[in-house]
């Protein structure tokens, strides 16, 4: 039988009743270790953040990373090696990022398998976008659209999918936005359903909606991650 995931909000929860009771046990001065000093730290927001990934298993992968990446930028400290951080900061940042796109593609090439269609054509049925540092404006025309894999890292990519037809199978976009930003341009028929996580970044619907959508079989599904970042959906 199926586990089922623990709700992102119960964890995100715990970790700041946690967070309170540490800083009440520093306030009264329980203990002399500084709490106070590791709890307000962007290292250990890193950690929690990750923590909170972990809570659905699609978005493993990047919590790992981030609770690796908090750990190694408090090594120095916690073991008291005389390393400067900026040293580390950006191989350590690379490494976590290599790891992100190297488990994101070959994940999602396994999944679908593009079926013989190479991914990225303006008629392919499945789009495969990774923008780091960069990004352009992308055209999706397939009349069989069955979604695929955006990632942006201090960058972005905008997609134009009006002329695109969703197919009967579903769709599915999944996102991972960090320091990043992607704009999906769509058409005003299709019916948005959003399972995004967004940590200190946002997820928005510009669309003006002119009639309900009642019992619309052009269902797009948007999931994933953005820290730091936004993921916009827009129609002409």
């Amino acid at each position: 039988m199926e586990t089922k995931p623990i709700d992102k909000r119960i964890i995100a929860g715990v970790l700041l009743m946690l967070a309170g009771g540490l800083l009440l046990l520093d306030t009264f001065n329980v203990t002399d270790f500084p709490l106070k000093y590791y709890i307000f730290s962007w290292k250990t927001l890193l950690i929690g953040i990750g923590i909170i990934l972990l809570a659905t298993k699609e978005r493993q992968t990047p919590g790992y990373v981030l609770i690796g990446l908090g750990i190694i930028f408090w090594l120095p400290s916690l073991v008291d090696y005389n390393i400067d951080l900026h040293q580390i900061f950006l191989p350590a940042l690379l490494m976590g990022v290599g790891v992100i796109i190297l488990t994101r593609r070959s994940g999602h090439r396994r999944r679908n398998a593009w079926h013989g269609n190479p991914p990225n054509g303006v008629n392919s049925d499945y789009i495969d976008d990774i923008a780091i540092l960069g990004g352009g404006m992308k055209q999706v025309q397939s009349k069989n659209f069955k979604g695929g894999s955006i990632t942006a890292i201090f960058g972005g990519s905008e997609f134009n999918m009006r002329d695109a037809e969703l197919s009967p199978e579903g769709c599915t976009i999944d996102v991972f936005n960090m320091f990043g930003g992607s704009k999906l341009i769509i058409p005003e028929t299709w019916e948005v359903k959003s399972d995004v996580v967004s940590i200190f970044g946002g997820f928005t619907d510009k669309r003006l909606i002119k009639t309900a959508l009642t019992e619309s079989k052009n269902i797009l599904l948007i999931k994933g991650v953005v820290i730091f970042g936004g993921l916009e959906v827009k129609s002409y």
